[in-house]
């Protein structure tokens, strides 16, 4: 392994002045910057970034803590943190915490260890622990933002989405298309109405619109769970539509769960969106491919991501220490999958 040590040997110079021109140092001669660019090409030098952070107490390296990485949702927010910080000279740790606080807590001692410059946050659901954490880590002057979700703490920059504003306008379609017995698909701790997570501000907007915009809405639930997928829509949309043979609309709290509605409507041979209305939520890009392509809640995921990294940039190089609250609003994109009713 080629060290410092050799690349100042073949420049002729100290290991203090390769350091200084390896860490861009205003005050080197031309020429000594030169040599001691010329030995690092020859011998392939590459600086130890995690080594100069223990020395800095500063490194250039960026946790992001989402709640899982294998859903279109995370994904494409990801790539817009990821690129944003990318093109600002920071490299991303992506971290998945599958909601667990445990995991979270794991990863966010290892980004103390490592002594990230800041952490981007989707937080698990146990606040308390979450705030323990946040509260570590801006002790130490890291820079903290949450995304997607916030929790109730002071002085933490965010961006997140209206979620209760998105669940409201999706049951208004609905009910403006002239459908009053709707299944929702949401998890558990949406259906039981305490939670804080995304899922129970969008549910909660869902009993608020079904109770401000018409009479005789009946709201169906679906079979409880803990986390969304492609999987869990299926099952849930086969037990919903065969043990509720009136329904006429079905809304989703994430378009992988409509997605799942979608499939077992059609093992069950129901013609879409004749015998049933199916609306997601999310505008993931998979949405516009379906058959028939899906109406959905589209959130402005790619913003979402780009305003949580800049924000932290902003922090991180004290361009701006007051901490932002940003609410991003949500778009109905009606397509083919919901009709009036008949």
């Amino acid at each position: 392994m080629v060290t410092i040590k050799d690349v100042a040997k073949l420049a002729n110079v100290s290991i203090a002045t390769v350091s200084r021109v390896v860490n861009g140092y205003a005050h080197v001669r031309p020429a000594v910057r030169e040599a001691v660019g010329k030995a690092i090409a020859e011998l392939g030098y590459r600086p130890n970034g995690l080594a100069s952070s223990f020395r800095t107490q500063q490194s250039n390296i960026v946790g992001v803590l989402l709640r899982q990485q294998r859903t279109p949702f995370s994904s494409a927010l990801a790539y817009a943190i990821e690129n944003t910080m990318f093109d600002q000279g920071y490299r991303v740790l992506l971290c998945s915490t599958n909601g667990d606080a445990d995991r979270e807590e794991a990863y966010l001692n290892t980004m103390l260890e490592m002594r990230v410059q800041g952490v981007i946050i989707r937080p698990s659901s146990a606040t308390p622990r979450t705030i323990k954490q946040v509260n570590m880590l801006r002790e130490r002057d890291i820079a903290v933002a949450f995304v997607d979700m916030k929790p109730k703490i002071a002085a933490i920059s965010s961006v997140v989405c209206d979620n209760f504003s998105g669940g409201y306008q999706g049951m208004r379609h609905l009910i403006e298309l002239g459908h009053r017995r709707i299944g929702v698909v949401a998890g558990a701790v949406a259906q039981r109405g305490g939670g804080q997570d995304v899922g129970s501000e969008r549910v909660r907007g869902i009993r608020q619109a079904a109770e401000d915009l018409a009479t005789g809405v009946e709201i169906v639930y679906s079979i409880p769970f803990d986390i969304a997928s492609f999987e869990v829509g299926r099952e849930a949309g086969a037990a919903m539509i065969t043990g509720n043979p009136g329904l006429t609309a079905i809304f989703a709290t994430t378009d992988m769960l409509a997605l799942g509605v979608m499939h077992s409507a059609h093992a069950l041979n129901l013609e879409l969106p004749r015998d049933l209305s199916i609306l997601g939520y999310d505008g993931i890009m998979e949405s516009a491919v379906t058959f028939p392509t899906l109406s959905t809640i589209a959130q402005p995921i790619h913003e979402m991501g780009q305003i949580a990294a800049s924000m932290l940039i902003d922090y991180m190089r004290g361009t701006s220490k007051s901490p932002r609250q940003v609410v991003l609003e949500n778009t109905l994109i009606q397509r083919n999958s919901t009709i009036p009713l008949e």
